[in-house]
């Protein structure tokens, strides 16, 4: 039993590493099906369109035609590690495609819609604490305070976050929009966002963006679950059940572009200097 609980927590944790990677790090994106969620889907920004925000919480963006690629800041980017990171680049994609896109596909067949829904409602809920605090350190109170509505609201009306009743609900003050994190918070006191890297099954990062990533696990509810390959484990299972959006997008950005690593890369970078802008 022992042999077989050190075996899964081992799978478990590629699986929690490998799925974070299409994740804008530490908020899960919201699940969308074919079928109408109604109050079981996430609170979208109400000046957002749901692929824009999408795309923002993947940490992408999207570009209009090829000349934007042409365009794009590729000497803005300080990439000193490109021949490491087209490597992991190459050894992640074949992961996301080969790997984990049948195995979701599989997952999705015999898990109801309305299950997966609940899911991602729970844990975009439970990462309160990551938005709240990163907001509380930029200075945004009114979003901080958005946030803490909606957490109450879902939390309790929700039924513990696996409803979204709060999305609905368009605030009476101004807010950004943005899912917050430490990286952003980074940012917008100045830190530079360091060298461009692509972890292995973590995919692409910057210094600035790694270490926000560490103080985001710190402010994840999760990661204080005990043993820690059990915290892995539900950690890996919230991330692979929102991989059917994060895999379509991803794939619709390579297919695309002209050069698929410059343009997950640029696309990455610029998306984070926009908000971190904001």
């Amino acid at each position: 039993m022992k042999r077989l609980t050190s075996l899964l927590a081992t799978a478990l944790l590629v699986l929690a590493m490998a799925c974070t990677a299409l994740a804008d790090r530490s908020v899960p994106l919201a699940y969308s099906s074919p079928e109408p969620q109604g109050t079981a889907t996430l609170a979208m920004a109400d000046t957002t369109s749901k692929d824009q925000l999408y795309a923002q919480r993947m940490g992408l963006d999207t570009f209009d035609d090829e000349a934007e690629y042409a365009n794009s800041a590729d000497s803005s980017v300080n990439d000193p590690l490109e021949g490491w990171n087209r490597f992991w680049f190459s050894f992640n994609d074949s992961l996301y495609i080969d790997v984990l896109k049948p195995l979701h596909k599989g997952y999705s067949a015999v898990t109801p819609w309305e299950l997966r829904a609940g899911v991602s409602n729970f844990f975009h809920n439970l990462l309160f604490p990551v938005r709240f605090v990163s907001a509380i350190l930029q200075g945004k109170l009114a979003d901080a305070s958005v946030e803490s509505a909606r957490f109450i609201v879902n939390t309790t009306a929700g039924f513990g976050g696996l409803m979204n009743p709060a999305e609905d609900k368009k605030p009476l003050i101004k807010v950004s929009g943005d899912e917050e994190d430490l990286g952003q918070t980074f940012g917008a006191w100045g830190m530079g966002e360091g060298l461009y890297i692509v972890w292995p099954l973590l995919g692409p990062s910057s210094l600035r963006d790694s270490a926000g990533m560490v103080g985001d696990s710190f402010l994840n509810p999760v990661s204080y679950i005990t043993p820690w390959h059990s915290s892995l484990g539900v950690k890996g299972y919230g991330e692979f059940n929102d991989m059917d959006q994060r895999i379509t997008q991803y794939e619709e950005l390579k297919k695309s572009a002209i050069e698929p690593y410059l343009a997950i890369r640029n696309a990455y970078i610029q998306s984070r200097r926009a908000r971190v802008a904001k």
